[in-house]
């Protein structure tokens, strides 16, 4: 069953309907939700913030080509659903879980050099800037695990629309010549899987910055990968293109702030941004689309082994 006639499922929509819940304990519900499924996962505490980790079986990975971590933060606005931010990315990393689990019960061990990880404090850095963001730390960690070299995609506001965003945030952040080679090469490679698996609804944009800040921050590239509505990431295009708008928005993006826009530049930013962070970011706002762009592109990208360098 495909990801978008399951979240058509009654069943499977009453569990989404349940995480959104402003007063549900997210950790706890990602945790019972995967022992349900039987998928081995770990929680690891970093300064406060709990991230939950997905790693399979020892079979699934082999050294000899480049891991794949695919990252999506599970904290929101206090008193809000989150729906698109980012209940719909954690449970499609959560159904790719399942499905990677199930295709090694019932065909065999495969290759596929991935870890999921659900951050924990991607909204701090709204308040308390990046350091304080919990991606910042987690990745950290990673370089002194030896984890840098990893391909890291973060998947954020994944729920809305039809057309799939790579995001060209932190292509032109200062930074050395070997992190920004490595960025260029990531955004590059993330580009090549988005033409494989929708070849006809895609584009590179900016966007707001995600857990791929705190990555970065912590001198690990990471690629962030979005959807919005076609009319919307045309409008967008389109602005970053006209010399008269594309300073004011491009700045109002990589800050996530819209309010000093002129109304002509407003208009070109996103509605799904502008639901972000607000009790209107429900769960009637998403469409099943989005789920299956998403699931192609998941799948497309975990059967892709990049050689290790």
């Amino acid at each position: 069953m495909s990801t978008e006639d399951t979240l058509m499922n009654e069943k499977f929509s009453s569990v989404f309907t349940a995480f959104l819940d402003p007063a549900v304990d997210r950790p706890s519900f990602i945790g019972s939700w995967l022992r349900a499924k039987s998928i081995p996962y770990s929680v690891v505490e970093i300064k406060g913030k709990k991230h939950i980790f997905i790693k399979f079986g020892s079979e699934a990975y082999d050294p000899r080509f480049k891991m794949k971590t695919l990252v999506a933060h599970h904290d929101r606005v206090n008193d809000t659903e989150g729906a698109n931010d980012n209940s719909a990315a954690c449970f499609q990393l959560l159904k790719l879980a399942e499905t990677l689990s199930q295709a090694a019960e019932s065909a065999g061990p495969r290759v596929h050099n991935t870890r999921i990880i659900l951050t924990d404090g991607e909204e701090a850095a709204g308040t308390r800037g990046i350091l304080a963001q919990g991606s910042f730390a987690l990745g950290s960690g990673f370089r002194k695990l030896g984890f840098s070299q990893d391909e890291v995609f973060v998947l954020d506001a994944c729920g809305r629309g039809d057309t799939l965003i790579v995001s060209t945030a932190g292509l032109d952040r200062k930074m050395g010549k070997a992190l920004a080679d490595k960025m260029m090469n990531l955004h590059a490679y993330a580009k090549s899987i988005a033409r494989s698996a929708a070849p006809e609804s895609w584009l590179a944009l900016p966007t707001p910055y995600s857990d791929n800040a705190g990555f970065l921050a912590a001198g690990i590239a990471a690629q962030t990968i979005t959807v919005l509505p076609s009319r919307e990431a045309t409008a967008l295009l389109a602005a970053t293109r006209d010399f008269a708008l594309q300073g004011a928005v491009l700045e109002a993006v990589s800050r996530n702030r819209y309010g000093e826009l002129s109304a002509e530049a407003a208009a070109a930013v996103p509605q799904t941004w502008k639901l972000m962070h607000t009790a209107e970011d429900t769960a009637s706002t998403l469409n099943a689309g989005a789920f299956s762009l998403i699931e192609r592109f998941l799948a497309r990208l975990t059967e892709t082994l990049e050689p290790a360098l």
